[in-house]
């Protein structure tokens, strides 16, 4: 995932389309948005508010896994 385009609007849907790893984000932070019929509607935004997760720190964990997950693609 290019992390210039993490916004805060993306659904948890979009984020794990194109960041599959970015599901351990979700899980590390005891959320239950990974498999959840909602995912395709909450945005990151939605997610940090219900799950009172600071909106930056959530986006940075998703950037950091999104990172790794480029480095693991560049030969």
């Amino acid at each position: 995932m290019n992390t210039k385009t993490l916004h805060t609007h993306l659904t948890v849907e979009q984020v794990l389309q194109e960041s599959p790893r970015a599901f351990s984000v979700f899980i590390r932070n005891k959320t239950r948005c990974v498999g959840c019929l909602m995912q395709q509607f909450c945005t990151l935004k939605d997610v940090a508010e219900t799950y009172q997760i600071p909106l930056a720190t959530l986006i940075e964990e998703i950037e950091h896994v999104s990172e790794e997950d480029n480095q693991r693609s560049i030969p």
